[in-house]
């Protein structure tokens, strides 16, 4: 399959573009085994490209003998965009996406997305609110926006997997409500029904990733109220087994974190 806008069908005219992104040049952010993460301008404009060249069948049964879903190219944060743009969450906007060959071990893909420019990670921007608290009524919208995506995620299907604070883009000077944008989709997985751990998984990183900025119990509740759709009574009383598996969880990798720190 093959997706370019006009502009990359014009730059690409008819070239394999697999090749060419191969043999282009640009600021790398991440390189592991099987992906390739880099930025570069076209145009004037500045993109983003993540390129997968397969990750062995090695890598793919030792995912699959841990219970885990292994990443086999871009077709999951290709789905997963088009997924939140319906859903009207704001997400990175894709300009081309290509996949080749059948062997999912080997098989190349590609996708290509626009740079979201004045823009802070949401982990970069609460860092220093232990010692700089924000205004009361942006914490407030910031919590309710973060339980309404995730909630609006959740019930459509879709499952983040890396879900911290860090994949939510803040938009600077933003209007009212802020402004967040979810990226970093390459591990997500929609599915009709998502298994209950997976939910578990996600809230519980999200959590982890916000126990050091400074929440206040009534921010956790709000969460709680906004996720669940209900008094916070009602939900910590129904779900309670839920909301304690995420306790349970977060504090696990909060634990882990700090050991290994020490």
């Amino acid at each position: 399959m093959l997706y370019l806008n006009e502009d990359f069908a014009k730059n690409f005219q008819g070239a394999d573009p697999f090749k060419m992104l191969q043999a282009m040049e640009g600021n790398i952010y991440r390189q592991v085994k099987g992906r390739k993460t880099f930025q570069f301008s076209l145009n004037g404009k500045s993109y983003f490209v993540k390129l997968h060249s397969g990750v062995g069948w090695a890598e793919i049964l030792k995912n699959l003998f841990q219970l885990k879903f292994p990443v086999l190219g871009a077709s999951n944060e290709w789905q997963a965009i088009q997924k939140l743009q319906e859903l009207d969450i704001a997400t990175l906007n894709t300009v081309a996406y290509g996949s080749r060959g059948w062997n999912p071990a080997t098989r190349e893909s590609f996708i290509i997305t626009e740079e979201l420019s004045n823009t802070i990670s949401l982990e970069d921007y609460c860092r220093d609110w232990q010692q700089h608290p924000p205004h009361t009524n942006l914490r407030r919208q910031l919590v309710t926006r973060i339980a309404n995506i995730s909630r609006t995620l959740h019930r459509n299907g879709i499952c983040h997997r890396d879900y911290y604070l860090c994949h939510f883009l803040y938009h600077q000077q933003p209007p009212s409500p802020p402004r967040l944008s979810l990226i970093d989709l390459h591990r997500a997985m929609v599915k009709k029904l998502l298994p209950k751990r997976w939910i578990v998984k996600d809230i519980a990183g999200l959590y982890y990733s916000a126990m050091d900025i400074g929440l206040t119990r009534k921010d956790l509740l709000r969460f709680i109220r906004v996720y669940s759709g209900q008094n916070c009574r009602l939900s910590l009383s129904r779900d309670r087994e839920f909301w304690q598996q995420v306790e349970k969880r977060a504090q696990q990798m909060h634990e882990k974190l700090g050991s290994a720190v020490g």
